[in-house]
């Protein structure tokens, strides 16, 4: 019990910065927002006279300018930078790549097994693919791995965290997209006109290469990609104040419990297949029982799969995990 309430100091200093950031997105979309289109469509009345339906347009066109900004502008460097210049080898991804890849599969059959049982539409199991496959093991994991288990799982915490945005910005971004009327031609094209599948494809050939970026690229790199986490957890908090929880919280609950229940159990599993033990086997199973990610609601929105669904996932997964992550901890650590 003391070591339950010990840990609990280093979780919420972790998760704490995230709400506040989201909060403030919270309070931008519920009081600012309205409150700048009320006043921009008063001032030029041509603005509320050319969408014909008052403000409401003009807000949601807003919204997806910043989501595009997030999605198409911010991310890609972020991704192409954090490939190209990190210093974990290539040749190292193998066992974290392995663990991530298997578990993110077994989540997607997951989700589309809970999504079969419950006759959900289309959409509802592509976003419960997103909620329960994506994982929050970066800007949350890595600092409760640093103070977990020190140094040595910071190291082996990054490469799970490269292995698993490779999965994520490519299998999933497949499934968000996916669409049934299109051929598989058809979808794999569409698919390649997302910007992250050549930040990846690109910062894997440089990383072979060993091409070092020059100072003025990498610098230019970091300073758009470090406008992509805030802006995630800006949009977050966005897409929460739009949410009404009492329209999908039996599913949200339902998905946010597979989430914090069901990885920490598989990735045990997997790891103890492939004859992973001791701390490494402790580090992989703790990234795996991270909560949905703000990358599976970014691909939501973008896509336009249900992401109130996977916004509120994320929201009671993130809750909950202050707790499930403590039991782990206590167990692991």
């Amino acid at each position: 019990m003391v070591f339950i309430m010990s840990s609990l100091g280093p979780i919420l200093n972790t998760i704490l910065p995230v709400f506040i950031t989201a909060g403030i997105g919270f309070i931008v979309s519920r009081f600012v927002l309205p409150r700048v289109v009320r006043a921009s469509c008063g001032r030029y009345p041509t603005i509320a006279a050319d969408v014909g339906e008052g403000a409401a347009p003009v807000e949601e066109g807003i919204r997806r300018f910043l989501h595009s900004l997030t999605f198409n502008f911010a991310g890609p460097p972020y991704v192409l930078a954090a490939l190209w210049t990190s210093t974990v080898a290539l040749s190292d991804l193998g066992t974290p790549a392995i663990v991530s890849a298997i578990l993110y599969l077994v989540m997607v059959l997951v989700a589309y097994a809970v999504g079969g049982l419950g006759r959900w539409s289309s959409d509802e199991m592509k976003a419960a693919a997103l909620s329960l496959a994506s994982t929050n093991c970066g800007n949350y994991g890595l600092p409760v791995l640093l103070l977990a288990f020190g140094e040595d799982g910071l190291v082996l915490g990054t490469v799970f965290v490269v292995a698993h945005m490779l999965v994520h910005l490519t299998v999933g971004l497949g499934i968000a997209s996916w669409d049934k009327n299109r051929s598989f031609g058809r979808q794999f094209g569409h698919l390649l006109k997302f910007p992250y599948i050549y930040a990846i494809g690109l910062g894997l050939l440089l990383r072979s290469l060993a091409i070092q970026p020059p100072l003025a690229v990498a610098r230019s790199l970091d300073l758009i990609g470090s406008l992509w986490i805030p802006l995630m957890l800006l949009l977050l908090g966005m897409e929460l104040e739009r949410v009404r929880l009492s329209l999908v919280w039996k599913k949200s609950a339902l998905l946010s419990a597979i989430k914090l229940l069901a990885p920490p159990l598989i990735a045990w599993g997997v790891t103890t297949l492939l004859g992973i033990s001791g701390w490494v086997q402790a580090v992989l199973v703790v990234e795996c029982s991270m909560p949905t990610a703000v990358n599976g609601l970014l691909l939501a929105r973008q896509c336009n799969t249900r992401p109130d669904l996977v916004a509120s996932t994320l929201l009671l997964s993130t809750l909950g995990s202050v707790f499930t992550l403590s039991v782990l901890l206590v167990i692991l650590a």
